[in-house]
């Protein structure tokens, strides 16, 4: 029970939920986090991968992935850190289960834009892989000398499927707008960057063009043939710490 009386209960998985559905929030859906599992078991992110580990202290133990989604990046990490303890949390009921499925990890159904239910002080990192950020919250539930690491597209991500209408546009200045947002929090310690590109069947460019925000806005349909289509994949890792 919650100091508002609320109660709340794990349920047969074992993890908790904290959402109020009522006011509608949702977040992805079981088909955008099923193109997202296809998609990124094939190991084209994994590049991705060795920066967020690189950025990572390596003293780092406790570990809050904050929108997890499908729980492959803290899958790959807890590989690579078997000692990693990583909570997940994300505000889609399914992605939890597929992140505590793939994990074993510990998992938490909740709305990052209220207090995330964890103790202040408390994390070594909070990681954050394309999803939300509340700097007054990580800046709370890290420890001192804490690191958030924090991964965005670059301007060239994709930039071959948003050419063809296969996605959403992107916020220009994302970098500029990300520092901004985090500056009353958090100084900005490295910035690590990749870009590379890829061969992609028609059937990965589906799923890659369905498993992000272009998933909720409905089926964005390509012309690709039975051919590869070469995709570019470019991503910036920053890496901060709390003042």
């Amino acid at each position: 029970m919650c100091s508002s009386g609320h109660a709340f209960d794990a349920n047969k998985r074992g993890y908790l939920t904290l959402v109020d559905r009522s006011r509608g929030i949702l977040g992805d859906t079981r088909e955008i986090l099923e193109a997202r599992r296809r998609f990124l078991a094939l190991g084209h992110y994994s590049p991705i991968v060795d920066l967020i580990d690189a950025a990572l202290p390596a003293g780092a133990v406790d570990v809050v992935d904050s929108g997890c989604g499908s729980g492959y990046y803290a899958a790959e990490l807890t590989a690579r850190r078997p000692l990693a303890r990583l909570l997940e949390l994300d505000v889609s009921l399914d992605a939890v289960t597929l992140a505590v499925r793939a994990t074993g990890a510990p998992g938490v159904v909740a709305d990052v834009w209220r207090p995330l239910p964890v103790r202040s002080d408390r994390a070594d990192a909070v990681l954050c892989v394309f999803a939300p950020r509340n700097a007054d919250e990580f800046a709370r539930v890290l420890r001192p000398g804490g690191t958030l690491v924090v991964v965005t597209p670059a301007p060239s991500h994709l930039e071959q499927l948003r050419q063809r209408g296969r996605l959403i546009g992107m916020q220009p200045d994302k970098l500029e707008h990300l520092d901004e947002a985090l500056g009353a929090r958090f100084v900005l310690r490295d910035r690590l960057s990749t870009a590379y590109d890829v061969p992609l069947a028609a059937t990965e460019i589906d799923d890659l063009a369905a498993m992000g925000p272009s998933g909720h806005h409905g089926a964005h349909p390509g012309t690709e043939d039975a051919s590869t289509t070469t995709v570019t994949v470019a991503v910036d890792v920053s890496v901060y710490q709390p003042l």
